[in-house]
């Protein structure tokens, strides 16, 4: 698969994403990480998308 697109890196300083989505999905917390741990949210706007099978 190619995805081509314009891309939008988010820091995610307060790591609400793995909360969120671990919530929604585990229904717990997800381990603490360091502060220097870095998160970013990578959001793809695509422009074209071309994929194959197997």
């Amino acid at each position: 698969m190619d995805i081509r697109g314009t891309v939008e890196l988010i820091e995610d300083r307060e790591k609400s994403l793995p909360r969120e989505l671990s919530d929604k999905y585990l229904g717990e917390d997800p381990p603490t990480e360091p502060e220097e741990v870095l998160r970013l949210i990578v959001r793809i706007t695509p422009h074209k998308i071309t994929g194959f099978s197997v």
